[in-house]
């Protein structure tokens, strides 16, 4: 039976950038296969997959991402700690999910699952692949660096792109022409205006504008990033539209995922009280489920990412629990 830090050397020895998850893909597929789990490849295009596996009929899936962000930092560790890219963004999660599950197996449990994504730190096209797939999810753990405590809330992702279009024309002669530059400045300044729910961070994140310095632009574009609250109800499409209100102005939303706020069953009461965080995962593609893994946040994507081994065995007893608690 091998160790859950003997797997996690493992994991993190295999680069997995985003968009490059093949080979831990493979990896964790024929380790899923080899402890007699019904395995499925769930393709996302012709070269990544995600992989869901099975004991009966799953009531209860454990899930986390296999991608990394870059760059790859080799496995290392000392005494306390255990080093690397993924040690605990989140192939933390991901072996200690794997040995959990192989626990729960052995233990005679039934009716539980294991899920592993691709993209989830670039465009979450794993996670909408799996969705658009139809896979029954009645209620799901993400794995992401919780230190193990549960995540039942978070805020979620709107980025909203605001496009001026104008007229070219020379530098020489400005006022034959519309400088969408200016178009555009004058909406920024009428978006700061609007009435963004107090919790709701909102960042001007993008601005795009202008060929040369002999030409009155005719484009202009700028990206609002917004994280809104759980607690926000606003419609900020239209509340945008509102403000504009400009026929040369042109309110698109290129992202709209929303915040979530699951109620704890009572179940999974032994967890605790659950907390609302204000960064973005996996669940809120999801219907019903919380956050929790091993590892701290502030870690994540660092070129000192590290994980505390103490955890890996806390982080297993608590999804064994889980299982336990699911399928008796």
């Amino acid at each position: 039976m091998i160790l859950t830090e003997d797997l996690l050397k493992d994991l993190i020895s295999i680069p997995s950038t985003s968009g490059n998850e093949i080979a831990v893909a493979e990896y964790i597929f024929h380790f899923l296969q080899q402890n007699n789990f019904t395995v499925e490849k769930n393709w996302i295009d012709e070269k990544r997959f995600n992989i869901i596996a099975k004991v009966g009929q799953p009531k209860i899936y454990l899930s986390a991402h296999m991608d990394t962000v870059s760059p790859f930092i080799k496995f290392s560790q000392d005494q306390e700690y255990i080093y690397g890219r993924g040690s605990c963004d989140t192939k933390a999660s991901i072996a200690s999910m794997l040995i959990a599950g192989i626990n729960a197996k052995n233990q005679g449990l039934n009716n539980f699952g294991l899920i592993f994504t691709n993209g989830e730190e670039s465009n979450f096209d794993g996670i909408k692949a799996l969705i658009k797939s139809k896979t029954n999810i009645p209620y799901i753990i993400i794995g992401e660096p919780t230190s193990c405590c549960p995540i039942n809330g978070h805020f979620g992702i709107l980025n909203i792109k605001v496009t001026a279009t104008g007229k070219a024309a020379h530098t020489s002669n400005p006022q034959k022409g519309v400088n969408a530059i200016d178009l555009l400045t004058d909406s920024i300044i009428k978006i700061k205006t609007i009435s963004f729910h107090p919790e709701t961070p909102v960042s001007l994140v993008k601005i795009d504008g202008g060929i040369a310095d002999n030409i009155v632009p005719d484009t202009a574009s700028a990206v609002f990033g917004l994280r809104p609250s759980p607690n926000d109800k606003n419609d900020y499409q239209k509340l945008f539209n509102s403000a504009i209100n400009h026929q040369n102005i042109k309110i698109e939303t290129l992202i709209a995922v929303p915040p979530i706020n699951f109620p704890i069953p009572k179940e999974l009461n032994f967890l605790g009280q659950g907390q609302t965080v204000k960064y973005f995962t996996e669940l809120s593609f999801c219907q019903n489920g919380l956050v929790l893994g091993p590892g701290d946040i502030k870690y994540a994507h660092g070129p000192d990412e590290k994980l505390p081994k103490s955890e890996l065995s806390k982080a297993v007893g608590i999804y064994q629990k889980i299982i336990q608690k699911y399928c008796f």
